[in-house]
């Protein structure tokens, strides 16, 4: 008898709830485990998982990550964005980003100014970190911090890591209770 295909997290709210069932500790459990497969590894799977969670899941029924990210803007979004705004680049600056010790420029925290409904207003002309949100598809998936804060945030990164997770639990013999993310000994 074939599985039925898994339930789908599929917003802020199911992700929540999902997630306070769950032990607070769950992500380092998690890196443990897919350390197993290695980076390379992680890596491949990621971008075999991701277009199929992606289709699955219609971020205009979520927005977590417009609501509260401050996504990095880059030198072509501070270019483009103080004209859409109506606004000139040191006016736009002083009043709708601010920049870390390091020199980054970030948009001020949300809910973001283009969030009309669950939807993004300038969506064609967005910042390059908001086209590339959830970055499953840069490099070394399960080292990079900001996955694990997204694991919380986005759905998307959920189902990704959970789908993972599914994948390594079968493939381990005698392992196939998806609640088992213990390192195996």
């Amino acid at each position: 008898m074939e599985t039925p295909p898994r339930a789908w997290v599929k917003n802020a709210e199911e992700l929540r709830a999902e997630l306070s069932k769950r032990e607070v500790d769950e992500a380092t459990a998690i890196k443990k485990r897919l350390k197993e497969l290695g980076s390379e590894g992680v890596d491949a799977r990621v971008a075999a998982i991701g277009p199929k969670v992606e289709a699955a899941i219609d971020c205009t029924q979520c927005a977590a990550c417009c609501k509260v990210l401050e996504p990095e803007l880059s030198q072509a979004d501070l270019g483009r964005l103080p004209a859409i705004e109506g606004l000139g680049l040191v006016e736009f600056a002083r009043t709708r980003t601010e920049s870390s010790n390091s020199g980054k420029v970030f948009l001020k925290a949300g809910p973001c100014a283009h969030l009309k409904g669950g939807s993004c207003s300038i969506y064609a002309q967005r910042p390059e970190s908001c086209a590339d949100f959830p970055h499953l598809y840069r490099p070394h998936f399960m080292y990079r911090r900001l996955i694990w804060e997204h694991y919380t945030l986005c759905p998307i990164v959920f189902n990704v890591v959970q789908c993972l997770i599914e994948e390594l639990n079968g493939k381990l013999e005698g392992e196939t209770d998806f609640g088992n993310l213990s390192p195996s000994a």
